[in-house]
């Protein structure tokens, strides 16, 4: 060991676990049978000797610096470190180095993110193993958190539930979504905004957990039916709906006021003066009532599948606004802490993830979005083969 090369990798975090410093190979391969733990807990002597390995270097070369150790202690401790994936060899460097070039344009804080919760270990999905992980959640977590959201006190308006009829087609639906930026200024009507929040957010069902406790079911799918995203409006131009920010109570189907002087120049401001977001007839935006799904997943790859559901949320609120007239649209581009504070959540144990509105969309003469020019390459017809009329998939006749 002592004439290989070695050199710090560059996929370290470290921080502070339960009075530890802590550092992590978040690059490392982990098990998925096995429960293993990539970080380590280091030392002041640990982090000078990787700081020596900054560049390539060997042990003799790394233990003649370090006059107040001997060579074997400083090759112990190498291997140590070489053993935990903080200091890697020519091989390992490979890897990283290809991985450091795939992801150069993204940060530490996604690539941990993302390589920190790769691998993690499913305990089965039978009914027994259902049953026994949900008497264990129920055991060490206590009551479940409530599924419904509500601000008791607040002035309230009811949304009928006289919805519009979803009768279009679902291929043309789906065909005829399109992010909108342009929209006419007209108001959108009572009933386009109840029949959106409603198939949006609403549930369709709700169903007994056994000791999960009630779960609701909405249109949207979501890891473990733990719905943990909460809806708040911002209402701007809706018939008979006074202009503010609500909080949309999924439970009672109603609008709960927020804040009354909520306006477009507030918006404005949220939404980093976005021209698409500031015309819009109303606003949604998307938290997560983070406990909802922690009670039950106590592992950091559920976030991901948060972050997967809010998604899905997102194309069921485009294409129902498609389907009743409107024209939808998403992004995450708000200034997270000062939208926060609007909705009055803390970032905690409730944040902003995400957000969509709609509005009456201006159309080209196409059918597309104004100011969206379509590509003449091909006609949009030829994308998809016709149907067959003579009940044949396809083929010659014999």
């Amino acid at each position: 060991m002592t004439q290989a090369e070695f050199r710090r990798a560059q996929t370290l975090m470290m921080y502070w676990h339960e009075g530890e410093l802590t550092a992590e190979n978040y690059l490392e391969s982990r098990s998925t049978d096995t429960e293993a733990d990539n970080a380590v807990a280091v030392d002041g002597q640990a982090v000078e000797l990787l700081e020596h390995f900054t560049d390539w270097s060997t042990v003799q070369k790394v233990a003649a610096g370090l006059g107040e150790y001997d060579r074997e202690s400083v090759q112990d401790a190498v291997g140590a470190l070489v053993d935990a994936g903080l200091l890697l060899d020519r091989v390992g460097a490979q890897r990283e180095e290809q991985f450091l070039r795939a992801w150069q344009n993204w940060g530490e804080e996604a690539r941990f993110f993302h390589f920190g919760t790769r691998n993690t270990i499913y305990t089965g999905d039978s009914l027994e193993q259902r049953r026994s992980d949900a008497r264990w959640v129920r055991e060490t977590g206590g009551t479940p958190p409530a599924i419904f959201k509500s601000y008791p006190d607040a002035p309230r308006v009811y949304l009928p539930r006289a919805f519009l009829p979803l009768a279009d087609p679902f291929g043309e639906v789906l065909t005829r979504r399109r992010t909108h930026r342009v929209f006419t200024g007209e108001p959108t009507s009572l009933a386009q905004l109840s029949t959106v929040l409603f198939y949006t957010f609403a549930p369709m069902q709700l169903y007994d957990a056994g000791d999960l406790g009630t779960l609701m079911l909405r249109t949207s799918p979501c890891g473990g039916a733990r719905h943990e995203l909460e809806g708040y409006v911002a209402v701007l131009d809706v018939q008979d709906v006074p202009p503010g920010l609500y909080h949309y109570n999924a439970e009672a189907h109603a609008l709960e006021l927020v804040d009354p002087d909520f306006d477009r120049g507030r918006l404005h401001r949220l939404t980093y003066e976005s021209e698409m977001c500031t015309p819009s007839a109303f606003v949604c935006f998307v938290t997560v009532v983070f406990e909802r799904t922690m009670y039950k997943y106590r592992h950091s790859r559920a976030l991901r599948v948060t972050l997967l559901s809010a998604g899905h949320l997102g194309q069921t609120f485009v294409l129902t606004s498609t389907a009743v007239g409107l024209g939808g649209w998403q992004s995450a581009a708000f200034r997270d802490e000062e939208l926060d504070a609007a909705l009055g959540v803390d970032g905690f144990a409730e944040g902003s993830l995400y957000m969509f509105g709609a509005g009456v969309p201006v159309l080209a003469e196409t059918g597309m979005p104004a100011g969206i020019t379509r590509a003449r390459l091909t006609d949009p017809a030829r994308l998809v083969a016709p149907h067959p009329t003579d009940g044949r998939a396809g083929g010659t006749s014999g």
